[in-house]
């Protein structure tokens, strides 16, 4: 019903037989049941590059980009940067340029207007309009099979207002929308097989008539009823009903342009009926003529007739039409929901429409339709957000177009974008699950990637695609896009099975992304030396995590012997560091799902550091390697940070770092970034050397611990620096602080970070920066940390 072609949907993917049995085996990875994981990152990429060797591929292409969410590292790609047939996976852009523009609350609201107002009876004498305004969930996906209950919202909202009856017409208005009603570059085969429905700012169940052809006396037609009312459409019944075991085919041809529906073929007198999906060539009259029938059911008439306009019909509400009610869609995350997991193509098109016509200006042509605004909107996303959009070319948005072309890296860059955003567990919730639900409901049971994998995919004739997310044997979260097009698959294999074979890779990988710590140290040689310790103060392990931790809403668990158990510190010493009897620190802890290789890699703390100038040493402890959790072990110890400290020191003495024997901490400053706040609330609380801790800095991670931080920062004199977003809440905390701090009396610049000044860092103690940044890129898009250790207590090398 207008999803993917995709079996899973009601086009099968035509295999066609190219290749021995032999070969085909060759190249199956197993799926059901492995257990072997893939321990390395080099057997990763060569378990992949041979599966792609195999001579069945020798014709197709290929396009494959994997990357960790969490180190940003490339685990693997091959012709990345190759435009392909994306199918739908395009609605992967239309999803979240939805969410990016309206939110996941949104709501697309349906105004009912009148033109005169009920009387005391609950007459309206005149007309009653619905202004569509492109909310697409009046089908199955929302409220079940029943017809009617699509139309309950309409009949609610006028019995709600007092109508029982109308003397004028009943009038669906669909004039929102501009343009052809069919999407940019549509073949004619699209519009034969139910897949590319009427696109209208008013429609019902998909745009799709459901027809059953019934075989009935050989030698006589078959019958062909239209199982939804009202939909008015006009057949020429050309089937025949054979002789029990004969050979059954039903199908339908509608001329383009024309409104008769010719239905052919054959059904054996003993065979089961068939269903076939037409599209509604007038979805704003059937809206009317559906909704008027239902509220006769419902007792309010309405005494004239029935009017569905659209482009490019213009109409007008008329001077003294009232607003009478409203009926709202589901919030924007449901309805994209609604539409991702079986990718339904109507609905997806009428959501880019939304969008289109939202970013509507009165100096806009009206000849300029609601679909190529949507579009232009989307590469302005893709602008906006620095996301490769030379690399995304689109006619339309649900994938039907063969024109549509994009690259994995596109799709990998959108993947890592989304997986920050504010809406990102709207983008991921949208996601079909694997072995689950959706398109991939059938797909990879018994493995790994069952309810793990989420992802869209995409069919047409010669292009089948799945991009999304996993997270691997190791718990590292990966971005993929797996593009395959020109691809004949032997008689027993499909498409669909080369490219889960590959996600089942990803599944099953144990190793890491990044490279080792050997590989770091001479990675950042240039700036300075970086060695990796082993500190037994270091956060982990830890008794409170001694049995693993189960996150929050209890939905996930983190085994102490994967997260708890790395004691890992990075400490770097900058080229030309000078040794002094008192040496001063930063010490930097990380977020939810960190790893210390990883912010080194992603958050570019030594390049900034080393930029800066300073005379000072860097510290990382590893804290929940990996996990969604703030706490810190040992460094929320009582003076558990004086211990560990100590045994940095000790370190650098060990390995010559620092060489006098009476060498002493000098001047330190916490740096945090997420819920890395949660260890320096607990340091500056009781974790020991409060009085030589000059400065604190939170990278939108003010979320909690402020009384300590207030309490700190009174005692010791020193600085508090906080950059905080609109999302998360770090924006309330910071303005219950300002608030306070206010009411104190007490000084502090608040502003954008854009906009402040060197001075307004250097000669202020509580500085509140509010940014436009995603929240994970506070610490380095605009080389923040650097900013801030340029303006530091710390003295210049």
């Amino acid at each position: 019903m207008g999803m993917d072609r995709s079996q899973d949907g009601a086009f099968l993917f035509k295999r066609i037989a190219v290749a021995a049995m032999a070969v085909c085996l060759l190249a199956r990875p197993a799926i059901a049941g492995q257990t072997n994981t893939i321990p390395t990152l080099a057997g990763l990429q060569q378990k992949i590059s041979t599966f792609l060797a195999a001579t069945q591929f020798d014709s197709a292409l290929w396009g494959i980009k994997i990357v960790s969410l969490d180190t940003g590292q490339t685990l693997f790609q091959t012709n990345a940067a190759r435009l392909m047939s994306p199918a739908s996976n395009c609605k992967l852009y239309t999803g979240a340029l939805a969410l990016d523009h309206f939110g996941g609350d949104y709501r697309i609201a349906t105004p009912i207007y009148a033109t005169a107002r009920p009387n005391r009876f609950g007459t309206v004498r005149g007309d009653l309009i619905i202004s569509g305004r492109g909310d697409p969930t009046w089908n199955p996906h929302r409220f079940g099979d029943n017809f009617w209950d699509f139309l309950e919202p309409f009949v609610d909202a006028l019995t709600n207002a007092g109508v029982h009856k109308v003397t004028g017409d009943l009038i669906a208005d669909a004039t929102y929308f501009h343009g052809e009603p069919t999407g940019g570059s549509m073949m004619i085969d699209d519009f034969q097989n139910g897949e590319c429905p009427y696109v209208s700012a008013l429609q019902l169940d998909d745009g799709l008539a459901h027809v059953r052809v019934e075989p009935t006396t050989v030698g006589m037609p078959c019958s062909l009823t239209v199982l939804q009312p009202d939909a008015n459409l006009v057949f020429s019944n050309l089937t025949t009903t054979v002789s029990a075991g004969g050979w059954r085919h039903i199908d339908y041809y509608m001329p383009f342009g024309q409104k008769i529906i010719y239905v052919f073929g054959q059904l054996p007198l003993d065979g089961t009926n068939e269903i076939l999906d037409v599209p509604v060539l007038d979805p704003a009259r059937w809206f009317a003529a559906a909704l008027k029938e239902d509220l006769a059911r419902h007792g309010i008439k309405v005494s004239g007739k029935v009017r569905g306009i659209a482009w490019p019909q213009t109409f007008s509400l008329p001077l003294d039409a009232v607003k009478i009610s409203e009926v709202l869609s589901p919030p924007l995350r449901e309805v994209i929901r609604y539409y991702m997991k079986p990718s339904q193509n109507l609905e997806n098109d009428t959501v880019l429409a939304d969008v289109g016509e939202a970013t509507r200006t009165t100096n806009m042509p009206p000849w300029r339709s609601s679909e190529s605004l949507g579009l232009a909107a989307l590469h302005q996303f893709l602008d906006t957000n620095d996301l490769p959009a030379d690399e995304v070319r689109f006619d339309e948005g649900s994938g039907l177009s063969d024109n549509n072309m994009a690259t994995a890296n596109s799709f990998v860059a959108l993947l890592q974008y989304m997986s920050r955003h504010p809406a990102s567990q709207d983008f991921m919730d949208a996601l079909p699950i694997a072995a689950v639900d959706g398109t991939l409901r059938h797909r990879l049971h018994g493995t790994p990637a069952a309810g793990n994998l989420r992802a869209k995919t995409g069919t047409l004739h010669w292009a089948s695609t799945l991009s999304g997310y996993v997270t691997d044997a190791a718990g590292e979260h990966l971005a993929f896009s797996l593009l395959l097009n020109r691809y004949e698959a032997p008689p027993d294999f499909s498409s669909h099975e080369a490219l889960d074979g590959i996600a089942l890779m990803l599944a099953d990988f144990s190793g890491s992304s990044l490279p080792a710590h050997a590989a770091q140290e001479e990675q950042f040689a240039p700036y300075g030396r970086l060695l990796f310790a082993n500190l037994a103060s270091a956060p982990f392990p830890h008794p409170a995590r001694a049995d693993g931790h189960w996150n929050k809403d209890h939905t996930q668990f983190f085994s102490a012997a994967i997260h708890y158990s790395n004691s890992t510190v990075a400490i770097f010493i900058p080229k030309n560091f000078r040794e002094t009897d008192k040496v001063d620190f930063l010490v930097h802890f990380h977020g939810w799902s960190g790893t210390v290789p990883a912010v080194l890699q992603h958050y570019k703390l030594i390049e900034q550091f080393s930029t800066a100038d300073k005379n000072a040493i860097l510290v990382i402890p590893q804290g929940p390697f990996n996990a969604r959790d703030s706490f810190d072990g040992k460094l929320e110890d009582t003076n558990g940070f004086a211990r560990f400290m100590a045994d940095v020191v000790r370190t650098l003495k060990d390995n010559g770092t620092l060489q006098q024997g009476n060498v002493q901490i000098g001047n330190i400053i916490l740096s945090g970034h997420s819920g890395g706040y949660r260890a320096m609330a607990s340091i500056v609380n009781h974790g020991g050397l409060s009085d030589q801790i000059r400065e604190v800095w939170l990278f939108d991670a003010l979320y909690a611990g402020t009384e300590n931080f207030v309490a700190w920062q009174k005692a010791e004199n020193g600085r508090l620096l906080n950059i905080y977003t609109d999302h998360g809440g770090t924006e309330y905390e910071t303005a219950d602080l300002e608030t306070w701090l206010k009411d104190h009396g007490i000084a502090f610049f608040a502003g954008e970070d854009t906009n402040a000044t060197r001075e307004d860092l250097e000669s202020n103690k509580f500085v509140f920066l509010h940014t436009d940044l995603p929240h994970d890129e506070t610490p380095y898009k605009r080389s923040q940390f650097q900013k801030f250790l340029e303006t530091s207590c710390f003295e210049d090398k």
